[in-house]
């Protein structure tokens, strides 16, 4: 069982990336495409888990379920295998203790994801994919690892309303947003 112990995430919050999601590829192709969506991804996942509290990070529904803070661990796993399948560093870290810590490093996977992904040209995206030697091709890590990530992220959204908790209001995931209304 995981246990995070938050430090000063309100402190913090404001040098994590994902504040708003970048301006949108001029050019559309397939790493901007996979690009955008982890952008989205990381903007949700920002800012669902901006102000979890101790409380919310020990709740579950049930019995069989997740805690939160085991949901953000593993949204953590995804971030760390997606971004390891496109080109990112190999080193799992295990031992991350403060929700601090490990939110920061799940948006830092996902913002050298993105920037890595935009940054290829058709050519150096298709070397990629070519020389990837493992049992799953990157289309897997589509409907696998990014679609998990963003339905776990909707769980914390959905749990932290459920706990009186929600997310900070101003939260725009259509525009990719966040206007604060202090």
């Amino acid at each position: 069982m995981f246990r995070l112990y938050p430090l000063n995430n309100h402190i913090m919050s404001d040098l994590l990336p994902y504040h708003s999601i970048p301006e949108s590829p001029t050019t559309v192709n397939t790493q901007n495409t996979i690009a955008r969506l982890v952008d989205g991804l990381a903007f949700r996942y920002r800012w669902a888990t901006e102000g979890v509290s101790q409380e919310n990070l020990n709740y579950r529904p049930s019995a069989g379920s997740m805690d939160l803070a085991e949901l953000m661990h593993h949204v953590y796993d995804l971030a760390f295998s997606s971004d390891k399948k496109f080109g990112g560093l190999k080193i799992h870290d295990n031992s991350l203790k403060s929700l601090d810590v490990l939110r920061s490093l799940t948006l830092a996977h996902f913002a050298e994801m993105s920037s890595r992904l935009k940054a290829m040209d058709d050519e150096a995206f298709n070397q990629l994919i070519q020389n990837d030697r493992s049992k799953y091709s990157f289309w897997y890590w589509l409907n696998g690892p990014i679609a998990d990530a963003l339905t776990h992220v909707g769980q914390i959204t959905s749990w932290r309303r459920i706990l009186g908790n929600p997310q900070p209001k101003g939260v725009n995931v259509f525009t990719g947003n966040f206007a604060s209304r202090q």
